[in-house]
């Protein structure tokens, strides 16, 4: 467990420097030059050596997003030690903590979100809530499925299928951005934090889209029966790329209208499960 919290701290260092690679390709696409590829560490820097200034809410607000932080932090680690032994190796009990973990931190967004008393912050809160109520239930049911080693080839196929678009949207990307939503909701859920929790709530923002790579990641991991050093050495080299791809696909989709965004993923996440519960029945 010790080498899987070294190499888990390592990977987390280098999550800024993907998120910079990720600001360098969609300036590209956008025949931009972009910022260095170390910005973000640059911006956290910046963002940590500021004045403390607690926004209204106090400790409590500030104990909220620091613990939503760690919560992330540990569900990573978790991830990166199932990714040295493989998905298929891992067990129900590491599946439903992780599940437990992302559902906390969600939660503890949520909560400060709608504490404060700001329409986009309020605003963003209850757009992230339907969100978590159109992908995290199916990504849970999928992950578990998997983990549970269903071996029904159409049954895996449909849930990796799930998993996929339910990790795509934990990134927090365009169309799914939509608790903070800049154009509109001017940074929405996070628009009263500043200085060094606002570099907590970007250090979250990046782990969000770690997860998301690298939970992409093991699922191509398991199709491929991949497991021990290999699978580490899959994960490790696959995240990055999994993440420009990512950056690739959010930047040339555009926005939608949250509504339509919202009810467009719910509807093909639910005909997707319904699929799969139809398939796994079957045994097929």
């Amino acid at each position: 467990m010790l080498h899987s919290i070294a190499i888990a701290i390592l990977q987390l260092a280098l999550a800024p420097v993907y998120d910079g690679v990720e600001r360098k390709v969609r300036a590209a696409i956008h025949t931009r030059i972009g910022p260095p590829v170390l910005q973000t560490w640059y911006d956290l820097i910046k963002l940590f050596s500021k004045e403390v200034v607690i926004p209204v809410g106090g400790g409590w607000y500030t104990l909220v997003t620091v613990l939503e932080m760690l919560t992330l932090v540990t569900a990573s680690i978790l991830l990166v030690h199932v990714s040295t032994v493989g998905l298929a190796q891992a067990t129900i009990f590491e599946a439903v903590i992780f599940i437990v973990l992302t559902g906390i931190a969600t939660t503890l967004a949520i909560m400060r979100a709608v504490s404060q008393n700001n329409v986009f912050s309020v605003l963003g809160g209850f757009r992230e809530f339907s969100l978590v109520l159109s992908a995290e239930p199916f990504l849970a049911v999928s992950l578990l499925l998997l983990v549970s080693g269903v071996e029904a080839a159409a049954s895996r196929a449909i849930a990796a299928l799930i998993l996929l678009i339910a990790a795509y949207v934990v990134s927090g990307r365009v169309p799914y951005d939509i608790a903070e939503a800049e154009p509109e909701l001017a940074s929405g859920v996070n628009i009263e934090l500043a200085g060094p929790l606002l570099g907590v709530a970007t250090v979250s923002a990046v782990l969000k889209k770690f997860i998301s790579a690298t939970l992409t990641v093991l699922v191509f991991v398991l199709l491929g029966g991949l497991s021990g050093l290999t699978s580490l050495t899959a994960v490790a080299l696959l995240t990055p790329l999994t993440w420009i791809t990512h950056t690739v696909v959010s930047t040339l989709l555009g926005r939608s209208r949250v509504d339509l965004a919202v009810r467009f993923l719910y509807t093909t996440l639910f005909i997707l499960s319904s699929m799969l519960l139809v398939s796994y029945g079957l045994g097929v």
